[in-house]
C-alpha cells in the first residue's frame, strides 16, 4: 500500500466523506491576485501535493428553520466548519509527520500563510466542479461540502481527472439571489451576499428586508440549486450527521428565538464559540433585534 492509499484509509477512519490529492502549483484562476493563498508554496516552499478533504454537513439543519419562532442559520454554520475542516485531518497530519514529511493543514482563520483556496483545490483534485454561485458542486454531495486542506512536501498521486461544468444554463441560483450578489456569473460580490451582511457591523437595509429570521448566515443560492434538491428532501445518512440528529432537538429549543434574545456574551462565546463562526456578539445579537422586530410587526 502506498502513502496515497493509506491516507485514504486513515480519512475513512477519522469520518471524511471524500478526499482528493492534486499537485502544489499556483492557483491560475484564483480572484484575489495579490493574496498569499495563490501559491501553496508561499507556504511551504517545498510543496509538492495537496489534499483536500470533504466532509457532508445535508443533514445539519433543523426541519421547522422556516418558522418565524427561531433563529436561522446554516448547515455549514452548525457544522462547525465554518471557516475549514480542521480536527478531522489531524490523523492524516499525524501520519506523514510520522513518515518524515512535513505537512501544514489550511486554516482561514490562522491567517492567510496557512491557507489555499480550497474550492479550486477541489476541483483541480477532481472532487467537482464550480458553480454559477461560487461553490463547489459534487455530484454525490451537492454543494453540501465542509472542506479542508492540507500541504505537503509528500509526493502523492493525482489519478483524479477534472470535472466537467455540469450547471449547463442553469442559472436558479442567481436568479434566487435576493441581493443580487451573484449578477455576474461565477463571481460572488461578496459585500452583497446576504451571509456577509448578516456577519458585518453596519447591514445594509436591503439585507434586512430579505433576511426573514435569518441570524447567521444564508443558503438561498443552495436551497435552489437542482444538485440540492434530494438532499432537502432527503439527506444523507452519515456518521456525521446521524450525531447531529442526536442534538436536533436540544438545537431546537436553543435556537427558539426568545432564547436567543436572552443570551449573555459569555453564553454566547459557551454555547455558540466552537462553531468559529466569527461573527460578534453584538453582531449576532443585532441579528436576533432585527428577527424579533419583523415578528412583532407581523403580530400587530
Amino acid at each position: 500500500m502506498n502513502l496515497t492509499e493509506e491516507l485514504k484509509l486513515i480519512a475513512e477512519h477519522a469520518e471524511i466523506d471524500v478526499l482528493g490529492f492534486t499537485d502544489a502549483s499556483p492557483f491560475t484562476g484564483y480572484a484575489w491576485k495579490e493574496s498569499k493563498r495563490i501559491d501553496p508554496r508561499l507556504t511551504m516552499p517545498e510543496a509538492q501535493s495537496i489534499i483536500v478533504a470533504g466532509i457532508y454537513i445535508g443533514g445539519m439543519t433543523l426541519p421547522d428553520w422556516e418558522s418565524p419562532q427561531l433563529g436561522r442559520t446554516s448547515r455549514l454554520y452548525l457544522s462547525s466548519y465554518f471557516s475549514d475542516v480542521i480536527s478531522p485531518l489531524q490523523p492524516l497530519q499525524e501520519h506523514l509527520t510520522s513518515r518524515g514529511y512535513r505537512a501544514v493543514t489550511c486554516d482561514s482563520i490562522d491567517g492567510e500563510s496557512s491557507s489555499i483556496p480550497l474550492k479550486l483545490a477541489a476541483v483541480r483534485a477532481g472532487l467537482g466542479w464550480q458553480g454559477r454561485h461560487t461553490l463547489l458542486i459534487t455530484r454525490k454531495y451537492g454543494t453540501f461540502l465542509a472542506l479542508g486542506g492540507i500541504i505537503t512536501d509528500a509526493g502523492l498521486d493525482y489519478p483524479a481527472k477534472v470535472e466537467k461544468n455540469r450547471c449547463g444554463a442553469c442559472s436558479r441560483c442567481r436568479e434566487a439571489c435576493p441581493l443580487g450578489a451573484l449578477d455576474t456569473e461565477f463571481k460572488l460580490d461578496w459585500q452583497s451576499c446576504l451571509s456577509y451582511q448578516l456577519q458585518t457591523e453596519e447591514i445594509a437595509e436591503e439585507a434586512v428586508s430579505v433576511m426573514g429570521n435569518r441570524v447567521g448566515d444564508c443558503e438561498i443560492c443552495q436551497e435552489a440549486c437542482p444538485w440540492n434538491q434530494g438532499h432537502l428532501k432527503k439527506p444523507l445518512e452519515t456518521p456525521m450527521t446521524k450525531r447531529f440528529g442526536e442534538q436536533r432537538d436540544a438545537l431546537r429549543e436553543f435556537f427558539d428565538i426568545r432564547n436567543l434574545a436572552g443570551l449573555t456574551e459569555q453564553e454566547y462565546a459557551s454555547r455558540l464559540g466552537y462553531l468559529r463562526t466569527d461573527i460578534p456578539y453584538a453582531t449576532f445579537m443585532r441579528n436576533v433585534g432585527l428577527v424579533l422586530k419583523q415578528q412583532g410587526s407581523r403580530e400587530d
